[in-house]
């Protein structure tokens, strides 16, 4: 169901994106807020799902939060979440640098400085895309290793036109690749990495391959991608942690984090496992603290079938035996 309210508010947004792109910007995240409050009021059985999509990860997660408050937070970031960067475009950059508030820049830079590349490790909690849009605007050498994102910037698509040995051309993946182009990928990114440049991963994919790894995220055991800790791992770069969230005025908080080092023996059988729970008990933490930016994984289908079986990890292990 939440699929095809997806489709919906994509729609709206193409048809009202134009009026609100003329309006304050503010004013435009305002309305925003109150289109997906009303998505509540007039869409029936929406309430419901929302409610239910916040208690269920309450009672996972064992937060005590209020269902009713949290489903209208929720609410109202959807369509804010689902614009992305959109009302950027155009934009100078004096325009845009209020409304970032931005901790831990001094940390990603140190990382950079070591001339080994930089992994940002990144997630889909929150405004990730605007993380990319801030970091292309202070002029960071910055590539995207992932799907292809779409409804996003002019801005960023120009961005993304990139080509050559260190190009943005090659990093862009699909599920739906093979085993010999996905290595051909890492290894673009690797040479990326090694001439001190910074790829964003995210640490929550989930996906079905022989490296991936059984792990626990909000209170639900998923396969996820190990790529990130191979790349770390054959490269020596950096992984900075990173996320951010809109408040309710439209402004952007971006959090840099300290840098881990993988050591090169991560990339052996069932020694990724460690990094990828490190990574994931991060991001469950921003979770809990804010769950009104969890529009992405409130609403994740459950993966009733796995392609594969990948060896469970240790964190997996103790939900299991709590139970």
């Amino acid at each position: 169901m939440w699929q095809r309210w997806m489709i919906v508010h994509k729609v709206v947004l193409q048809v009202v994106l134009p009026v609100l792109r003329r309006l304050p910007y503010r004013l435009s995240i305002r309305l925003l807020g109150i289109m997906g409050r009303l998505d509540l009021l007039v869409i029936p059985h929406q309430t419901r799902l929302y409610e239910e999509a916040v208690a269920g990860a309450a009672e996972r997660l064992g937060c005590d939060w209020n269902v009713r408050a949290v489903s209208r937070a929720l609410a109202r970031q959807t369509y804010r979440w689902r614009t992305r960067d959109l009302l950027l475009d155009g934009r100078s950059d004096r325009w845009i640098d209020p409304l970032f508030q931005v901790s831990g820049r001094d940390k990603l830079e140190a990382a950079q400085a070591r001339g080994k590349g930089v992994i940002l490790l990144a997630n889909h909690f929150g405004s990730h895309v605007l993380m990319t849009h801030w970091l292309f605007r202070q002029g960071f050498p910055l590539r995207w290793f992932g799907e292809k994102p779409r409804n996003i910037s002019e801005y960023l698509i120009d961005k993304f036109q990139s080509e050559g040995t260190h190009g943005q051309a090659g990093l862009f993946v699909s599920r739906k690749a093979g085993t010999a182009e996905g290595a051909s990928t890492i290894y673009h990114a690797a040479r990326i990495l090694n001439a001190g440049l910074i790829v964003k991963i995210a640490c929550d994919v989930r996906w079905n391959d022989a490296k991936a790894v059984s792990a626990s995220f909000l209170g639900r055991t998923e396969s996820f991608s190990t790529t990130w800790v191979t790349l770390a791992a054959m490269t020596g770069a950096a992984v900075v942690p990173a996320f951010c969230r809109m408040d309710e005025q439209g402004t952007f908080h971006l959090d840099f984090r300290d840098p881990l080092i993988v050591p090169p023996d991560a990339r052996r059988p069932g020694r990724a496992i460690e990094w990828v729970d490190r990574a994931l008990d991060t991001l469950e933490e921003q979770v809990r603290l804010f769950p009104e930016q969890s529009n992405d994984y409130f609403f994740w289908e459950a993966v009733e079938e796995q392609a594969k079986n990948p060896a469970p990890s240790r964190r997996s292990e103790r939900a299991v035996a709590v139970r």
